[in-house]
């Protein structure tokens, strides 16, 4: 149950404004594709990409909190690949 919340504290910085993008872009993409299918596609890219640029350029020592709770770099990467790709496919499949 720590490592969920631990999991949750982390993801919960990424989910707001990969929502908010993707939803942005999702309704700049209707002419394209539905409005389910763009913002799945775009949180599917737009969530590592966030990660990236939160956690590793501007708050890299923050990797130690996460280490303290029993965290390592690579399973917050991978929780934040697979959270992604559950998000969006259930996007996709709307």
């Amino acid at each position: 149950m720590r490592i969920i919340k631990s999991l949750w504290i982390f993801y919960k910085k990424l989910v707001i404004p990969s929502l908010a993008l993707s939803v942005l872009l999702g309704f700049f993409g209707t002419s394209l594709v539905r409005i389910t299918t763009g913002i799945g596609i775009s949180y599917i890219i737009l969530t590592p990409v966030i990660h990236y640029f939160i956690y590793e350029v501007n708050n890299t020592n923050e990797y130690y909190f996460y280490h303290n709770l029993g965290l390592s770099k690579v399973s917050l990467w991978v929780n934040t690949i697979v959270m992604s790709l559950m998000v969006g496919f259930a996007f996709l499949c709307l």
